[in-house]
């Protein structure tokens, strides 16, 4: 990944006991699991577990009392991962976190670009091989709505 990453800005921080879950890692156990997640030099490695390719890496810095993330990159190579949308990967990110790391129980963030004919869950589950609940990322929900109005208005010509 090194010849095609590129930074993403994504900015959190985690407490003390946060962090201790998050240099655990994700270690897959069956098919299911989409992700082999470790830490190493306080740096966040995210690999797909099947094909063994490093799609993000996160760099943190402890604070005072928490531990902040400095760096965020995500693989940019096309052979390798396709994705190009910068804050997909951010808000994938923050969910693989939150869910994969945290245990907590945060909506599936769903890319603008989906064909609207895709069935539910589908897309999901080739990323991350779970079933969480789905959200639209704001571009797309204000994307809807507005071809929402469009189509309201052609209909009244």
């Amino acid at each position: 990944m090194l010849e095609t990453k590129k930074q993403v800005s994504f900015e959190r921080c985690f407490t003390e006991q946060e962090f201790e879950k998050i240099s655990f890692g994700v270690i897959p156990q069956q098919m299911e699991d989409k992700w082999f997640i470790f830490l190493e030099d306080m740096q966040l490695n995210f690999h797909r577990s099947w094909t063994g390719q490093c799609i993000y890496q996160i760099r943190f810095e402890k604070n005072i009392k928490e531990f902040i993330i400095t760096e965020a990159w995500v693989n940019r190579n096309q052979e390798e991962y396709l994705n190009t949308d910068d804050d997909y990967d951010v808000a994938l990110l923050s969910f693989l976190i939150d869910n994969f790391i945290l245990g907590k129980n945060s909506p599936f963030p769903m890319p603008n670009d989906l064909p609207s004919n895709l069935p539910k869950g589908v897309y999901q589950h080739t990323v991350v091989g779970t079933g969480y609940p789905e959200t639209h990322t704001k571009l797309n929900l204000l994307s809807k709505t507005l071809n929402y109005i469009q189509s309201k208005l052609w209909r009244k010509r």
